[in-house]
């Protein structure tokens, strides 16, 4: 395994390391808190989402955590397969990794979290919104360098896709 390689694997094994820590430690010690963090907007909340994912939650679809599983592993393979592409492509660069850990931690976090835990430990509220873990920052960080590698062009990904 080449050393860039394995950078990348330490990285997603760390990323997966701290996120699940936290929920095991929330868990265990923070179940019950609701302390806001700023002011009467952002709070520490944890709560189960049993519903295993933002789409099902807010339309109400009843999907069940078998086709939740099989949609996450599914994705986890598009990445995979995603990134192989791009890399071979267009070479490898700092944000095009950044996007592949983040977005591979995420998937992977969201796996754990839907066999091991049958649900998400969400624990930061959003007043008036949706509460979320650090998965879905994940998640959306990586989702925010795709579009900001769009926008600049980044290694001509607009024009050759």
């Amino acid at each position: 395994m080449k050393k860039h390689n394995i950078i990348l694997a330490v990285a997603v094994i760390l990323l997966i390391a701290l996120e699940q820590g936290i929920k095991i430690v929330v868990n265990r010690f923070f179940l019950e808190a609701n302390t806001p963090l700023i002011a009467s907007f952002v709070f520490f909340r944890p709560l189960f989402n049993r519903d295993y994912s933002w789409i099902n939650s807010m339309l109400q679809l009843g999907l069940g955590r078998t086709v939740h599983i099989a949609v996450v592993i599914l994705v986890i393979i598009i990445v995979l397969a995603g990134y192989i592409y791009i890399k071979n492509r267009f070479g490898s660069s700092f944000l095009i990794n950044a996007a592949f850990v983040l977005l591979l931690s995420g998937g992977v976090c969201s796996l754990i979290d839907k066999v091991f835990w049958n649900g998400s430990l969400d624990y930061i509220l959003l007043r008036g919104f949706f509460t979320f873990d650090l998965k879905d920052v994940y998640i959306n960080a990586a989702l925010g360098l795709i579009i900001l590698m769009f926008i600049i062009d980044h290694r001509g990904l607009r024009t050759k896709i």
